[in-house]
């Protein structure tokens, strides 16, 4: 009986962990994690430090690469919103192709108002093509 109840109780845990699951929750959480300590809170930047990723036209117009980005990192020098900068930007190689799909997600869709996010299978397609 009490191991009945134990694994009851860890199903309920397990669920109620799953039952928010949500790309935009776990791409959020993701953010936070791996990218608020530079890009900040809200995706807004540091002024000329880190850009920003919120409401930016480079990720608007470099969506089909921000897979890669997050993969591999960048280096160089890149405009946004008619700001330049200069510097690098770390790979992320720990994170699995689900994780980068759902942070596109949320950097697309909440953070710049993108109706359009991609599929896993267009993230592994992207994630292949820019292998280092």
């Amino acid at each position: 009986m009490k191991s009945i109840l134990s694994v009851s109780i860890l199903s309920a845990a397990l669920l109620m962990n799953g039952c928010d699951y949500k790309p935009r929750n776990q791409g959020k959480a993701l953010f936070e994690k791996e990218c608020q300590s530079c890009h900040m809170e809200k995706g807004q930047g540091l002024g000329k430090l880190f850009p920003p990723v919120a409401n930016a036209d480079y990720v608007v117009n470099n969506k089909t690469q921000l897979a890669c980005l997050i993969r591999n990192g960048i280096e160089g020098q890149l405009t946004v919103n008619g700001q330049e900068y200069t510097g690098e930007m770390e790979g992320n190689l720990q994170l699995t192709e689900i994780e980068i799909s759902n942070l596109v997600h949320y950097i697309l869709v909440d953070l710049n108002n993108q109706k359009d996010a991609y599929q896993i299978s267009e993230i592994k397609a992207q994630l292949e093509l820019c292998k280092k």
